[in-house]
């Protein structure tokens, strides 16, 4: 009985030790990193409306505009935009071209000085020598000139191209009935004697001065007169130039009388508002607005 009550009492000590050891603990999961969110790509700018060709000619012009000032960068993004909507127009062609080409190769390396008049711009020197007005700014870039709109009588610029005979430059201006004496006219070269100018060329001088003045209306009266003949391109845009900035002249005087109750200073100025602009519906409408209020100041007295 003895050694099976010890050998029960054993095998009771083996089970109660294996159930008090501890067990092992699975290792405790560590943090679970979310996923980062994906990065949305910015939404892209709205898509512009096409242009008319109307508006298409009107912002190549006023680009122009933005190049003798040399904001070339907004004037570059302009062009574009016209050639979207009208891949043709021939102005925005032509000054893309010479936002982007090299001057030296197309303007050729020889070149010879010349010195700005007080009555010159850019401009009319690059229709002067280039044949056109509107190559002012590859001009400019030949001259390293960032500015086109100020370059100033007395500066010395290169003209690309060969250098006239001596004395054509400094006498083209004169007539041969000028000179102090017969013998002094008949000595003079022959390549001094200057032509003529025709109509045209009269009117955009007069427009040219008109514009320097400071007298708009003048000068769009001479650049219209301008637009026949060979002229009539070059004349016809700095026309539509100078009858955008009148537009604006004669509303902001307009609405200016209106405020000071001066009613029919106020219809004065729409009526030459609409005589630019007979499309404008706005103007119509704000001397319309203004008849309307003088015949009610009528009426009360």
């Amino acid at each position: 009985m003895l050694p099976t009550r010890l050998l029960l009492l054993c095998s009771a000590a083996i089970l109660v030790t294996a159930c008090a050891a501890p067990t092992a603990k699975a290792p405790a999961p560590g943090p679970v990193l979310a996923e980062p969110a994906p990065v949305e790509a910015p939404p892209a700018p709205p898509a512009l409306p096409p242009l008319t060709p109307s508006q298409a000619q009107k912002m190549a012009i006023a680009a122009a505009d933005l190049l003798e000032a040399g904001n070339e960068e907004q004037a570059k993004a302009d062009l574009q935009r016209v050639l979207a909507s009208d891949p043709g127009n021939k102005l925005a062609q032509n000054l893309l071209r010479q936002i982007s080409a090299d001057p030296v190769a197309v303007l050729g390396r020889e070149s010879f000085p010349y010195t700005v008049r007080s009555s010159d711009t850019l401009s009319r020197i690059a229709g002067r020598f280039l044949g056109d007005i509107y190559s002012f700014y590859i001009l400019a870039r030949y001259n390293d000139i960032k500015v086109p709109r100020q370059v100033a009588g007395g500066q010395v610029i290169r003209i690309p191209g060969k250098a006239p005979p001596p004395g054509v430059l400094e006498n083209e201006s004169r007539r041969p009935d000028k000179a102090s004496t017969p013998a002094a006219a008949a000595a003079a070269p022959t390549a001094a004697v200057v032509v003529e100018p025709s109509a045209g060329e009269k009117a955009l001088n007069s427009a040219d001065a008109a514009e320097r003045r400071g007298d708009v209306d003048r000068a769009y009266s001479d650049y219209r007169a301008a637009t026949s003949g060979e002229l009539g391109s070059d004349s016809l845009a700095k026309a539509e130039q100078l009858r955008r900035r009148l537009v604006t002249r004669y509303t902001l005087a307009a609405r200016s009388a209106f405020a000071k109750q001066d009613l029919d200073g106020s219809i004065g100025q729409w009526d030459r508002v609409l005589q630019l602009d007979p499309g404008n519906d706005t103007a119509r409408l704000e001397q319309q607005k203004a008849r309307s209020l003088k015949e009610k100041i009528k009426s009360l007295k």
